[in-house]
């Protein structure tokens, strides 16, 4: 059979399946629960027939937050490459195929060996109810087990406390990241439960760090962190960062009751919530104890960080497209944020570059909210364009979008496909600056405009 199987679960909630060969009995096709439901109990039985591999992995670090996980796990990780360290990843959503997820010391796992450990999972879980999630979560479990790395850095999928990847007993670091409010059907609809859900994942006597929080949240996690007499390092109130516009570089103060300061480049990632990413890793690394006098690690992979769908930057040039008398000044990037904290992030980056008539190209899952995310950017748009998004899970129609965004007064017009939308806008006079946003389904669409 093909790869049915992923994509049953894939397209639920994650959008499609690309390149990857499963051809697993057609049972697994009938995998359940069909709908996220969130439980420990599925997946521990499974590891346990797995010989429990989640116990195996050594110097874990666990990342749960509502935004910047990918970005802190991908400064980590450039942090740990660049001082020799072997590094495996497991993080969501993947961009183009569902192999970037399980990312074994650099390279994603292969078609070839995701399968056999499937297979085995499948084996082992003998037809009882589970979510692809968690099938999938023990099948990187097995991968790390039997590719040990000196790190392992692993991102939650969704919540914290009955997340598929909270198993692990005793991580070297807790990572809890901005909370906002997202992923409401699951989660709760107050910043209260999404906190409580997220503040899960801290374990008795651990290392905690948190990233910009509001006080409710903050509040919450203060809370559970004393109740498991575990340690916080909190942002602005522990630790700080900045950038320092006049160096042109990053101010890090690691300890706020002394004057103690080091400096370090700007970050490879663009957008000034990077700082506070790049920040909230550099704390990590020095709560390491092998890792804390190692400036040079920091230094070095501060300036080779890289992370794909983060407000990243495209080359014209690079577009699959008649160019024809299209001006090479336009600028042309992609961010994959979707709720209401990443919008005020993206906006206010843009805000603060220098001036050019932004343009956006939008589309969203139906899950999520587009008049939050769009009112960020409500006064420093020329034009919007709405565009349905290719091949994936249920998303609001380019007319849908283009509905909510003349109620909210924008100049705006909807197209059949990114590929249309941009020959609207690029054959302007003038060039301005192009903003592909709304999802991170959006890049395998943009991907596929790129020259090879």
């Amino acid at each position: 059979m093909s790869n049915q199987l992923l994509n049953a679960f894939v397209k639920e909630e994650y959008g499609n399946l690309n390149k990857i060969e499963i051809s697993l009995e057609k049972r697994l096709e009938q995998l359940h629960p069909k709908k996220i439901d969130l439980s420990l109990d599925r997946i521990l039985n499974l590891l346990s027939k797995l010989n429990n591999p989640q116990n195996k992995i050594k110097n874990v670090i666990h990342i749960a937050g509502t935004n910047g996980k990918g970005s802190v796990l991908a400064f980590l990780k450039a942090f740990l490459k660049s001082g020799n360290y072997s590094v495996n990843t497991y993080s969501s959503p993947h961009l183009i195929n569902f192999n970037e997820r399980i990312n074994l010391n650099g390279k994603n796992i292969s078609s070839e060996y995701l399968e056999k450990i499937l297979k085995l999972c499948d084996k082992k879980n003998n037809n009882f109810p589970i979510t692809f999630f968690e099938m999938t979560t023990a099948a990187a479990f097995v991968a790390f087990k039997e590719n040990p790395a000196d790190f392992t850095i692993l991102e939650t999928g969704l919540g914290g406390r009955l997340d598929a990847t909270n198993v692990i007993k005793k991580p070297i670091v807790i990572i809890i990241n901005e909370i906002s409010i997202d992923h409401t059907n699951f989660l709760g609809n107050s910043l209260k439960q999404i906190a409580l859900e997220k503040s899960g994942i801290i374990k008795k006597n651990s290392l905690v760090v948190l990233g910009s929080q509001f006080l409710e949240a903050k509040n919450i996690i203060k809370k559970t962190a004393k109740k498991f007499k575990s340690k916080t390092f909190i942002y602005n109130d522990d630790w700080s960062i900045k950038k320092d516009t006049f160096l042109n570089k990053i101010v890090f103060s690691s300890n706020l009751k002394n004057s103690n300061k080091e400096i370090f480049p700007l970050p490879n990632l663009k957008g000034n919530h990077q700082i506070l990413n790049a920040g909230i890793a550099i704390k990590t690394i020095k709560l390491i104890k092998k890792l804390n006098s190692k400036n040079n690690l920091i230094k070095n992979g501060i300036k080779k960080v890289y992370w794909q769908g983060r407000l990243q930057k495209i080359q014209i040039k690079k577009l699959n497209i008649p160019m024809g008398s299209i001006n090479k000044k336009w600028e042309l990037w992609f961010d994959g944020g979707h709720n209401k904290s990443a919008s005020n992030a993206l906006s206010k980056t843009l805000r603060s570059w220098k001036y050019k008539d932004l343009y956006l190209i939008f589309g969203m899952l139906n899950s999520k909210n587009p008049k939050e995310f769009l009112n960020n950017f409500k006064n420093i748009t020329k034009k919007l364009i709405t565009v349905p998004i290719q091949g994936s899970s249920p998303y609001y129609s380019n007319k849908k979008l283009y509905e909510i965004a003349s109620l909210n007064e924008f100049n705006v017009e909807p197209s059949g496909c990114i590929k249309k939308a941009l020959g609207k806008i690029l054959m302007k006079e003038n060039p301005g600056r192009i903003l592909i946003c709304g999802s991170f389904y959006m890049y395998k669409e943009l991907n596929a405009l790129l020259k090879k």
